[in-house]
């Protein structure tokens, strides 16, 4: 919440207080351990890596970490904030765009299953934008 009322004010306030609130929640990760949101706190501090330093190989890197964490705990909770993040801002810049289609659709899926409707109809509208951006037909 602090993110979306710094963005609202100032842009550059955003990424300073979104890089603090990743950063903090990347740095309590591995001090005290992984917790439902870790992955998903990976995953952005991919994007800020991308973001401010451009990275390609570190976001990368830190990214298929992040989804590491999402599989060897099994979470559900955040996995379609997780592919949201990692499969629209990082890897189309390292990766065929189709290898992004398929995440995104399991992101929809499972942000509709755990409640996550925001970040699953985000997840579903990238879809179809990449389904459209690659030549594919537009059907589900």
């Amino acid at each position: 919440k602090l993110c979306l009322c710094a963005y609202l004010t100032r842009k550059r306030k955003f990424l300073l207080i979104s890089l603090l609130a990743t950063t903090k929640m990347v740095q309590m990760t591995l001090s005290h351990g992984l917790c439902d949101l870790s992955a998903v706190s990976f995953s952005r501090f991919g994007l800020r890596t991308l973001q401010m330093i451009g990275d390609f190989d570190a976001a990368r890197y830190i990214g298929e970490r992040a989804l590491q964490m999402q599989e060897k705990n099994n979470l559900e909770v955040g996995k379609a904030r997780t592919q949201c993040v990692l499969y629209v801002y990082i890897f189309p810049h390292i990766k065929p765009l189709q290898s992004c289609l398929k995440p995104l659709l399991e992101g929809y899926q499972n942000g509709m299953r755990t409640g996550d409707k925001t970040y699953g109809m985000w997840c579903l509208f990238f879809h179809v934008t990449m389904l459209f951006m690659t030549g594919k037909p537009l059907k589900m």
